[in-house]
């Protein structure tokens, strides 16, 4: 039986609609690790600001160092 590297996080729900027929049930025993917080969601936030910033200046830079290194070798 090979081993799985990491576990997959299945969401659970529950529901009072009718089982459709053949329908196999499988009982689980689960557990509510963490809901999301305001803080959990202000961290997220910034972190996606800082990525988009981060990028935002990358690209001008990386777009004059492409444009340099085009220039040099078109001089050539």
């Amino acid at each position: 039986m090979a081993s799985m590297s990491r576990m997959q996080t299945t969401r659970l729900r529950e529901s009072h609609a009718p089982l459709p027929r053949r329908t196999k049930i499988v009982d689980a025993e689960y557990q509510v690790i963490a809901r999301p917080t305001a803080w959990r969601r202000v961290l997220a936030a910034l972190t996606a600001i800082f990525w988009a910033a981060a990028i935002g200046f990358a690209v001008p830079q990386i777009w004059n160092a492409a444009v340099q290194i085009g220039a040099f070798f078109a001089e050539g």
